[in-house]
């Protein structure tokens, strides 16, 4: 098993509860586990029945004390309830670049906010600023997660050495964590097979902007396919899932949740080591919304200067 796989990570979250122990605010799982283990585990809707079997046999398997295994589960369902409340934050903000000025429309397809937005980063943001947006040191999911999320329990340590996982996840041998949807939308995969990771510089990154300077010169130009690819991703932040589930297959019923060669379908997990797939999805959609974050707040700048520039142009004109 390679370094940074799964067993890993089950080893270095002990190694660091043990070390850290876990903050007393965050003791109490029973407030949100009225079904226990079990209830926790199969309320992650991204997890189909044989899956969320699997996880609950492979948590009762695990080294991990009860009162951490508790709290590491009870703190994922509270981390998704409240990244699911935030969805309409970003309904909202879609359906206004769509309407615009015409605040009156009532039919709006989010989807239609793509064009416009693109149009914004084209015109109004330079390559630089883009790449600025578009970069994020692994440090700072970790303090999202405490200070957005108010999560600092056992959870806390799973979630940053998950991070290092996705840091290094090229070495782990995984194929693609993200759902085959059953519709049309594949933008999580897409988003996925984008986000690129550098020790030395940004962290998390797209290639959003490529440099084609010659001689040491630097002439940034803005790669559009990948810019639209994460507008698209953007779009999917409205919802109406926070992640997508597949469509049941054949292969279900092995009871199989694979991290290998990209497939639907793994090899069984005869070791009852837990699948950290859904904790590594949920990361990179806390990148994905920390980047749609950023662009919001530039693009109500620039809209709110602009219209203040109107309103001074009017001054001037009566």
């Amino acid at each position: 098993m390679p370094r940074f796989a799964d067993n890993w990570v089950l080893d270095k979250c002990m190694f660091d509860y043990v070390q850290g122990g876990s903050c007393a605010c965050c003791g109490f799982p029973h407030l949100f586990a009225p079904g226990g283990l079990e209830g926790m585990i199969n309320a992650m809707s991204d997890l189909e029945t044989d899956t969320a079997t699997n996880e609950i046999n492979a948590a009762k398997a695990s080294p991990w004390p009860p009162d951490m295994r508790d709290q590491i589960w009870s703190d994922r369902l509270l981390l998704r309830f409240r990244m699911k409340k935030d969805m309409k934050v970003y309904r909202a903000f879609l359906e206004g670049v769509v309407k615009g000025d015409d605040m009156d429309k009532e039919e709006v397809d989010v989807k239609d906010s793509i064009a416009p937005l693109h149009q914004f980063c084209i015109n109004d943001l330079s390559p630089t600023q883009l790449r600025q947006i578009f970069q994020l040191p692994r440090s700072e999911l970790t303090e999202v997660l405490k200070s957005k999320y108010k999560i600092c329990s056992a959870y806390a340590v799973v979630f940053c050495t998950v991070a290092e996982q996705l840091a290094n996840f090229k070495v782990t041998g995984y194929g693609v964590d993200a759902r085959s949807s059953s519709g049309d939308d594949n933008s999580e995969e897409i988003f996925e097979k984008e986000l690129k990771f550098e020790k030395i510089g940004p962290g998390f990154c797209l290639n959003i902007a490529t440099n084609h300077g010659v001689g040491g010169s630097h002439d940034w130009k803005v790669n559009d396919e990948v810019l639209l690819k994460f507008l698209q991703r953007m779009v999917s932040l409205a919802g109406p899932t926070l992640l997508a589930r597949a469509a049941k297959t054949s292969h279900d019923n092995d009871g199989s949740d694979s991290d290998k060669d990209g497939s639907e379908t793994s090899e069984k997990n005869d070791s009852n080591i837990p699948s950290f797939r859904s904790d590594r999805r949920v990361i990179r959609l806390m990148i994905a919304r920390y980047w749609a974050d950023r662009l919001m707040e530039k693009y109500n700048e620039v809209q709110k200067k602009k219209g203040e520039q109107t309103i001074e142009n009017s001054k001037v004109v009566t």
